[in-house]
């Protein structure tokens, strides 16, 4: 089952199928499928399936699958999945995904995943939280780790295992000096703690 329609058109394939869209359009692809849409498309594909989207695109991947979208589109993959987008991009995974984003662009990541953002951009995740030089690094949940480029501000919170309130947390801004640029830190007793990546 494969359906192909150019330039502003619409494809949508069914289980196992692949769907590819033009400039503008939208496709759709169902269980273990594959999509992908043109410049400001949007794609979308099931379980498993991948997703590819072009500039200002929105790709949208299930579980277990892989999202990418280009410049200032948005990506989003399900459990386990990836999410990546361009430059002023959003990127979310969930449960143990990985997100990354360019450059002033914003990653989010479920429990145990992690996101990644370029200069400028901010991360989010409750495992790893990674940003380029003037980024926003922000990691909550249980031995979560945070890391940032020069002048980022990195926030970190540890939280109790029997009930998630927060048990210790630290906000801090990367300066060269007392805080590393692109080095991994981690929460212990209340103070960063270097850690070998």
């Amino acid at each position: 089952h494969h359906v192909n329609e150019n330039d502003s058109g619409a494809a949508t394939a069914g289980y196992s199928g692949a769907a590819t869209a033009g400039y503008s359009g939208a496709a759709t692809a169902g269980y273990r499928g594959a999509a992908t849409a043109g410049d400001s498309g949007a794609a979308t594909a099931g379980d498993s399936g991948a997703a590819t989207a072009g500039d200002r695109g929105a790709a949208t991947a299930g579980y277990r699958g892989a999202a990418t979208a280009g410049n200032y589109g948005a990506a989003t993959a399900g459990e386990y999945g990836a999410a990546t987008t361009g430059e002023y991009g959003a990127a979310t995974a969930g449960y143990r995904g990985a997100a990354t984003a360019g450059d002033r662009g914003a990653a989010t990541a479920g429990y145990s995943g992690a996101a990644t953002a370029g200069d400028s951009g901010a991360a989010t995740s409750r495992g790893k939280s990674s940003t380029g030089d003037y980024g926003l690094s922000v990691a909550r949940g249980s031995n979560v780790k945070v890391k940032g480029g020069l002048n980022a501000i990195l926030v970190i919170a540890e939280e109790n295992n029997r009930d998630f309130e927060i048990k210790d947390w630290k906000a801090v801004v990367v300066d060269g000096e007392k805080v590393k640029a692109d080095t991994w830190y981690k929460l212990v007793n209340g103070e960063l703690v270097e850690v070998k990546e």
